[in-house]
């Protein structure tokens, strides 16, 4: 059977003529949708009412890792740091032995690594000095200006002349009257870690204040779980060896004093000051913020209740100053990563937790060096704040540093207790001011 060309081009032809005749009307159903119903969805943008502040119920207590230093910045002046945490036996013995003889009492601390400002103090001399605690570390007490002088013995139980030059390993001998005390620990001491901390509290790691009128100096950060303390002696005719372990299974915190707090201001600037561990922070005003909002709605046509508000996205958006001439020494000061955090009371401690989006893939956080600017995720913050009827300063958010670790549930993110940077931020009077962007719709009444 033959087909002719002609034949089938007309059938083509054909169908097309039937299948272009049949039209699409979109509206079809819309007159099913109650006008009220529909919503539109629109974007505004509300100037951050933003100021620098101190917390003053920063949580100190259970770092990634234990610090000590001194350093001075030029702005922020001095930072001197220092740590506590509580020892016990991890060789448990029930004696120790007829007429113990100390030989020898030391301690090798990974060093984690260091804050510096300048490549020269890296290996920077530092005196050590390790104090014994003669208070009990209350675990309700673990803020940054909760320790004081009166939690140790001014007399050092390490051995006089110990200096840190930088490296990646921290080693102290300690004094033969400590390693004595120790081993006077009865039979309940010496296998109980929780009897053991009722009698021998503890140990403060510290050094001096940088000394120094040019800015320089250096914080490091110890990780003592992957370290003991090794305690050797003689008993008859043998030699004998107990060895303590760092307990980061109880109580132990950091602790740092600041010269930066008159860089502290509720009143709108042309900076904004963020440093690390208990210095100055940005803070946002949620009450200012609220009234914005809520003037902003009463203004729109029809007025706007800030309760019927649905945002579906929210971002607080804060600029940095634009490296001048290829410096960019203050914002590789900056930390990797900051977060928004508010105040969380639980049944026993106040802390700062950061906002639930957080655990969202792209939550911001880091610095975007194309816009000089940190853009943060916080659409179930302002979601909150715009459905409450009464706001408190508990209710302000707190830029801080935030890390994370993996566990068996998965990222696990936490405010960094342990960190030392510092930068700017631009504030409320500079050109470009920080400023928060919702994307929201109107819920009908």
């Amino acid at each position: 059977m033959t087909f002719r060309a002609g034949g089938l081009l007309m059938a083509a032809i054909f169908a097309l003529s039937l299948t272009s005749c049949i039209t699409v009307d979109n509206r079809m159903g819309s007159d099913l949708i109650p006008s009220n119903h529909i919503m539109h969805i629109y974007t505004a943008d509300f100037e951050a009412p933003m100021f620098t502040a101190i917390a003053d119920s920063l949580n100190m207590s259970y770092p990634a890792y234990l610090e000590f230093g001194s350093l001075s910045t030029p702005i922020f002046g001095k930072t001197t740091s220092a740590c506590v945490v509580q020892i016990a036996p991890y060789t448990y013995q029930n004696e120790y032995g007829p007429d113990p003889v100390v030989q020898s009492m030391s301690v090798h601390i990974p060093v984690s690594g260091f804050t510096i400002f300048d490549a020269v103090e890296r290996y920077e001399p530092q005196n050590i000095y390790v104090y014994k605690l003669v208070k009990d570390l209350d675990h309700l007490h673990v803020y940054h200006n909760s320790f004081s002088a009166d939690y140790i013995d001014p007399i050092p139980v390490n051995k006089p002349g110990h200096v840190y030059l930088g490296g990646d390993t921290l080693y102290i001998e300690f004094k033969e009257s400590f390693a004595y005390e120790l081993l006077q620990a009865d039979s309940a001491e010496r296998v109980n870690p929780d009897e053991f901390v009722k009698r021998f509290k503890g140990l403060c790691f510290a050094t001096e204040e940088y000394k120094g009128i040019a800015p320089g100096g250096r914080i490091n950060y110890l990780d003592v779980e992957e370290a003991s303390i090794y305690l050797d002696y003689k008993s008859g005719d043998g030699d004998s060896l107990v060895t303590y372990f760092f307990n980061t299974y109880d109580t132990f915190y950091n602790i740092a004093t600041h010269e930066s707090s008159h860089l502290a201001n509720k009143e709108p600037d042309r900076h904004l000051y963020y440093e690390g561990l208990a210095g100055v922070k940005p803070c946002l005003d949620a009450t200012a913020l609220a009234e914005q909002i809520k003037a902003w709605g009463s203004k729109q046509t029809p007025p706007i209740q800030t309760n019927l508000l649905l945002i579906s996205r929210a971002q607080l958006v804060m600029p940095v100053p634009i490296p001048v001439d290829g410096d960019y020494s203050q914002v590789n000061n900056a930390p990797t990563q900051l977060f928004p955090c508010t105040l969380t009371p639980n049944d026993t401690l106040v802390i700062h937790s950061p906002l639930r989006e957080i655990n969202q893939e792209e939550h911001g956080g880091s610095m975007n060096r194309t816009h000089w600017e940190y853009t943060y995720d916080i659409t179930s913050y302002i979601q909150d704040l715009v459905k409450k009827s009464e706001l408190t300063e508990k209710d302000n958010l707190w830029i801080l540093p935030t890390y994370s670790y993996t566990t068996t549930q998965g990222e696990v993110y936490q405010v960094d207790n342990f960190t030392y940077r510092n930068t700017i931020f631009n504030g409320n009077l500079s050109e470009r001011p920080p400023y928060i962007r919702i994307t929201y719709a109107v819920l009908q009444q």
